[in-house]
């Protein structure tokens, strides 16, 4: 079965807000280089500028959740990247989290709007966390037995028992 990853409405705002300054100071670079006459100086600093532009939109890209789904055997977080695949003998539990648990979450190495919300963060709560979210709600935390925390964000708030009855019956 598969679960939706939309954006939330301040992650669409972030994305588009970076996406318009990008695309503007991409815009400036493009003609800087233009009006260059082939100055070395000029050509280098635009020319790394354009490029840093296309790898931050890129890679945020690639590594942001696209959906997730539900096998007989293994949850996977889909990203173009490639697929965050859990057997679901490796998980321990499944379960939502509250706001209260997830107060005063930093994130440590990650993205916090750019495509979603993705990479590791911390609390003192939960601890050390690896985020493939798309939004602030729904967050479903999964434990895995060697004390990893995955929190994932699926439109649908049925996941963690899709998923705890598949644990079950295994």
């Amino acid at each position: 079965m598969e679960y939706k990853a939309s954006l939330d409405l301040l992650a669409k705002a972030i994305t588009a807000g970076v996406i318009i300054l990008l695309s503007v100071i991409g815009y400036q670079n493009v003609n800087a280089l233009m009006d260059s006459n082939g100055e070395s100086s000029i050509l280098l600093i635009h020319g790394f500028g354009l490029l840093f532009i296309v790898l931050v939109l890129g890679i945020t890209f690639i590594f942001s959740p696209q959906k997730y789904s539900l096998t007989n055997d293994s949850f996977i977080i889909h990203r173009i990247a490639g697929d965050v695949k859990i057997k679901l003998n490796e998980i321990l539990e499944v379960r939502l989290l509250t706001k209260d648990e997830m107060n005063k979450t930093i994130r440590t190495f990650g993205v916090g709007g750019l495509f979603g919300y993705f990479g590791k963060f911390y609390n003192s709560k939960l601890g050390h966390q690896h985020f493939y979210a798309s939004k602030r709600e729904n967050r479903t935390l999964i434990l895995l037995k060697n004390d990893k925390k995955i929190i994932v964000t699926p439109d649908e708030l049925n996941l963690a028992d899709a998923i705890n009855s598949k644990i079950i019956r295994s």
